[in-house]
């Protein structure tokens, strides 16, 4: 389902034609200030929306506008948002590739998403002004997170500019240090005298009595809601005095002015409109005639406009409006006392209705929500609950089921196993096991799981249950037997298979993943006993499948069975060009382009990674592409052009956002290592290390601890390397890591010199890692990477392909042949080579012709 954009949100709100002109605030703002930030913090009723409205119209250039409400308290949501905005502003299509980058990414971290938008926004020739307004109403901690990290990679090119009503939870004190920080608050926000004297003049209320003007300025302490107010007292009160003597500027008078000088003036019949749609976040004509029975409200609200009755027009061409937030509590708080509580949620549910008829489905949950229409809403959740993830909008859903646990009711046990379901893409893992848990002790007081209507929601229980056990503490086992338990109730189609969920958002290995056992290698038979169970049943055709066979060619080379990895890295490809899952993809390209490496076939594997770089465009999977290329090139010893694809990765258009991959950090090392600089590679490892050490990575933690022994043996620090290698070993061996030891060209000697030492028996604590593991890996480094067989790797394609080649066929005539471009023969010829272990195609046809023979 398409986004549903609200022009109203991303649009600069209309100003008034008898607002007056301040000038000192948009010197305050400032068009050449060169803060990235200007927070504008004031209570209601200051002037907030209207300052930067007014300086928005009358900017020189576009300005990106979002107006905040209650449902953007989803990160995917405000970011969304956040981009379309400048877009829209700009008449620049970064939305349409950005936005592309939500789908189905509930695991995505926000942070890689932010960067996404701040390269775009460096890109940009134009400067960019964002202005976010109510940010108050943000709640949510990962919201106020992407905004620190926009800011604090904010490009030069841009200014934020954002209005509250509260104090922000943001780092301002760092901000105001490295001056990057303006303030603007009440005191600059209140009205002068003179600004005073010229607001009443431009409504037509001039006053002769500048006593009585001075009151009304002392009085109000130049509060512009006050002042507003206090002259509409004076147009509905012919001046008697009363408004001015009784005028104290709180909030309990605010109230009851509007309720008694403003409200109580108008016909009842336009009282009834404002009460009945003062639930509603914006005032569009045909809802507000379809939710009060009326035909009219389109000349209501332009007649509110007239009146200047706290009514603020949201875009320019259409006539959509919202009411003043002072105003909306006021007429809020008069429906609760108006009307009965039954009404209140009939009324609120009709509006839901009313949304839910126009497709706004996210609208139409929120206002049952806000009514306490929970069945109707957890109806509506059920029904969308596909297109809601589908968005990104996870936070949005789970905020939905908290609510209906707060507030006791009794949530379908199909909505909490997608709840539970939803945490664990959360990474929330142990409060999906406990709900888990909890449903697991519902049904054993009244077998819900048994009964007929819960059919499809007990299959997805024991599926949502074996997911958490494999991301929780890799338990295969039990997931195994769940699955088949599930197999064995022929499960009904679950929501889930319309989900294509990337299970892997980051990681350049499917072994660093939650899903790959964070790098604690399965055995062979366990993991194969589980994946045939998605290989040979009815999940084959979920993308989960292409990551077993992934998982398992990854578990295959690190424990160097080439042979049989081959096979499944190209299986393991066929699903993720199918899903169109670069998290999927990259690491099988990363994966085949080691081979490659490993083999001396380097002309392939940049033909691989070149081709794989076109293909995907999120800067952290390129990132990942960058750094193999680099191992690529000092494998080759060329460090120059190592160095240059390595200052690609930290490029970011000018705000340098470093990558947070380990990967790419070992990288590094490698790099630094080739220019004979061990001192600085080893404050990367330390970093890489302890990281590895809190996220639980096993294979990192071998990796790092590897390089670590080869960066003490070039300081000639032999006990400190020979102790890394040992750290190395004895994490590696429990789970049989062979390759992360052997494609390391340094570590022959090292090896030697441990296994030397320990044939000394001064080292009985490294009694705790076999002899014959390290013998093995010795033994196994000398016989370098045993391929065989290659020819029958080759898929039936690749095989048409050799034919045509050796036939003496072009590239050109083998494209026309097989309807192919030229560029997929190329990269067709690149994987013929690599399988082969030939490097160009004489030597391929050569090999074609002694098997002939």
């Amino acid at each position: 389902m398409q986004p549903i954009w609200l022009e109203s949100k991303i649009t600069v709100p209309i100003v008034s034609e008898k607002t007056i002109e301040r000038r000192r605030l948009n010197e305050l703002l400032g068009q050449k200030n060169l803060a990235r930030i200007s927070i504008i913090r004031a209570p209601a009723g200051y002037g907030k929306t209207t300052m930067l409205s007014q300086w928005g119209r009358y900017f020189d250039g576009p300005v990106a506008w979002l107006s905040i409400d209650a449902t953007d308290n989803d990160p995917v949501r405000f970011l969304k948002y956040l981009i379309r905005t400048v877009a829209h502003a700009h008449h620049n299509e970064m939305d349409l590739h950005l936005l592309s980058h939500f789908k189905d990414r509930s695991q995505l971290p926000i942070e890689l998403l932010v960067d996404s938008f701040l390269n775009e926004l460096g890109s940009m020739a134009s400067k960019v002004h964002i202005v976010i307004d109510d940010y108050h109403l943000i709640e949510n901690s990962s919201i106020h997170n992407v905004m620190t990290r926009i800011i604090d990679y904010l490009p030069s090119n841009c200014n934020v500019y954002i209005a509250s009503r509260t104090e922000l939870p943001l780092p301002l004190a760092k901000w105001r240090v490295r001056s990057w920080l303006v303030e603007i608050g009440m005191q600059q926000l209140c009205f002068t005298y003179g600004e005073v004297k010229q607001f009443y003049e431009k409504q037509s209320l001039v006053m002769d009595d500048a006593h009585a003007l001075q009151h009304v300025w002392e009085i109000t302490e130049g509060w512009p809601a006050g002042i507003q107010l206090a002259g509409l007292s004076l147009s509905t009160s012919e001046y008697s005095g009363w408004s001015l003597q009784q005028f104290d500027g709180g909030d309990s008078f605010v109230t009851e002015f509007l309720l008694k000088e403003i409200l109580a003036t108008l016909p009842s019949a336009t009282q009834d409109f404002l009460i009945c749609t003062a639930i509603l976040d914006r005032l569009d004509p045909s809802i507000c005639d379809s939710l009060t029975n009326r035909s009219d409200s389109l000349d209501i609200l332009l007649e509110l406009e007239r009146l200047g009755l706290f009514i603020v027009r949201l875009h320019t061409k259409e006539p959509t409006f919202r009411y003043h937030h002072l105003f909306a509590e006021s007429l809020q708080g008069e429906l609760k006392n108006r009307y009965a509580k039954d009404v209140i949620c009939s009324m609120y549910q009709k509006a839901a209705t009313i949304y839910r008829e126009n497709s706004d489905f996210i609208s139409a949950i929120e206002l049952a929500m806000n009514g306490q229409s929970y069945e109707l809403a957890e109806e509506w959740i059920n029904t969308f609950i596909v297109d809601i993830l589908a968005a990104g909008q996870a936070s949005t859903f789970i905020r939905w089921v908290q609510t209906f646990l707060r507030n006791n009711y009794a949530v379908h046990p199909e909505t909490m196993v997608m709840y539970a379901y939803t945490l664990a893409l959360d990474n929330k893992l142990e409060e999906s096991y406990r709900l888990i848990a909890n449903l697991e002790s519902q049904h054993e007081i009244n077998q819900w799981m048994d009964n007929a209507e819960y059919r499809r929601a007990a299959g997805d229980f024991l599926g949502v249950k074996a997911y958490i056990l494999i991301l929780r503490n890799g338990d295969i086992e039990q997931a195994g037997k769940l699955m088949r338990k599930r197999l064995e109730n022929r499960p009904k189609n679950s929501k889930w298979n319309s989900i294509s969920i990337q299970h892997n958002q980051v990681e350049p290995t499917l072994l660093r993943t939650s899903i790959g056992g964070r790098g604690k290698l399965w055995q062979d038979e366990e993991v194969m006993a589980f994946f045939e169970l998605f290989r040979q049943t009815v999940f084959k055709d979920l993308n989960m499948t292409g990551y077993s066979y992934g998982i398992r060619a990854e578990m295959l080379y690190e424990r160097n069975r080439v042979k049989e990895a081959l096979p499944e890295l190209e299986e393991a490809l066929r699903y993720g060009h199918r899903f169109k899952d670069p998290g999927l993809l990259v690491p099988m390209y990363l994966l085949k382009s080691r081979i490659y490496m490993v083999r001396k076939q380097f002309v392939a594997a940049h033909a691989l990674l070149d081709y794989a770089m076109e293909r995907v465009k999120e800067h952290h999977w390129l990132n990942a592409l960058y750094a193999m290329k680099v191992q690529v090139y000092l494998q080759e010893n060329n460090i120059f052009h190592a160095e240059r694809e390595f200052s690609k990765i930290t490029m970011h258009h000018g705000c340098k956002v470093e990558s947070r991959q380990p990967f790419c950090t070992l990288t590094h090392v490698r790099l630094l290592l080739a220019k004979k600089q061990p001192g600085e590679a080893l404050k990367f490892i330390i970093q890489a290390k302890t990281r590895a050490m809190q996220e639980g990575q096993v294979s990192t933690n071998v990796e790092a601890s590897v390089l670590e022994a080869i960066c003490q043996a070039v300081l000639m620090n032999e006990d400190a390397a020979l102790e890394a290698l040992h750290e190395a070993l004895e994490q590696g061996k429990p789970y049989g890591y062979v390759r992360t030891f052997l494609d390391e060209a340094d570590i022959a000697s090292l090896l030697r010199k441990y296994m030397n030492k320990r044939q000394s028996g001064i080292t009985a604590h490294w009694d705790s890692v076999p002899y014959s593991y390290a013998e093995q890996l010795l033994e196994d480094n000398k016989d370098g990477l045993q391929l065989g067989g290659a020819m029958d790797a080759l898929t039936p394609r690749e095989q048409e392909v050799l034919q045509l080649l050796a036939g003496g066929a072009t590239n050109r005539e083998i494209a026309s042949r097989l309807f192919l471009s030229e560029g997929t023969v190329r990269v067709y010829l690149s994987n013929i080579y690599g399988k082969l272990g030939v490097n160009s195609r004489t030597q391929a046809v050569l090999l074609v012709k002694e098997g002939e023979r």
